[in-house]
């Protein structure tokens, strides 16, 4: 994991996984929302409880993330595909929506699925954040996201 502020002042968040599984497999799985609904949260206790999925070039999603220890709460965020790419590459915008203090700032997150002979490198690049602590709770969210994607996989 690198988090950088670029010469162009772009806070910017990287976060490298190699996957034992083919690389179609783990593109599929940010894309379809029968996995999506199983791995896609930062933690066991935070899931997706409401999705939207439209994976193709200027299609939308939105996501709620539920979690079970605050059934009253649930955080919407929601983004554009800007790039849709099998299997090799998605970008696209992310929005959290209020009442969370990042509400209505454009990110963007770009992942590249490259086949290595172990499987699949995953780079996952975020930036635009707002400020550091923003960085640095993405970073955390995506770590777990991406420890859970892993499990998902394992089990299929």
């Amino acid at each position: 994991m690198t988090a950088e502020l670029r010469k162009d002042g772009i806070l910017e968040l990287t976060i490298k996984r190699t996957l034992p599984f083919p690389r179609e497999l783990v593109f599929e799985a940010w894309l379809r929302k029968e996995y999506l609904l199983k791995w896609m949260g930062p933690t066991q206790d935070i899931n997706l409880g409401f999705i939207e999925v439209d994976a193709q070039p200027d299609g939308r999603y939105r996501f709620g993330l539920e979690d079970k220890n605050c059934s009253d709460q649930i955080s919407f965020v929601h983004g554009k595909y800007l790039e849709v790419t099998p299997p090799s590459r998605l970008i696209f915008t992310w929005v959290w929506e209020e009442p969370l203090p990042e509400a209505g700032i454009v990110t963007l997150v770009t992942i590249d699925f490259l086949e290595v002979e172990s499987g699949t490198e995953m780079i996952l690049t975020h930036q635009k954040f707002m400020d550091q602590e923003s960085c640095e709770k993405h970073h955390i969210g995506w770590t777990g996201t991406l420890d859970k994607l892993h499990q998902l996989l394992v089990k299929s």
